[in-house]
């Protein structure tokens, strides 16, 4: 059996082009997150991080998902 790897994600701001053109593919940040302030419906925070393509969500779900930094709660784009 192999040795276990361990891998370390690094946030960093996405610009909001390169967010609606690439994981929301030209839709609004108010269409996909329900309002232009993109709050999360668990918390009322707006900062989110994308999640990685290897991840389960993203594998199993086929679309972006992104999750509330403040308390994780997590959607799809």
């Amino acid at each position: 059996m192999s040795k276990p790897k361990f891998y370390q994600a690094v946030l960093e701001v996405i610009s909001e082009k390169v967010l609606t053109n690439v994981y929301m593919r030209g839709s609004s940040i108010g269409e996909r997150m329900g309002s232009e302030e993109a709050l999360c419906p668990e918390c009322n925070d707006n900062r989110w991080w994308v999640l990685p393509k290897e991840s389960v969500a993203v594998r199993e779900g086929g679309k972006h998902h992104v999750e509330c930094i403040n308390c994780g709660y997590h959607t799809h784009l």
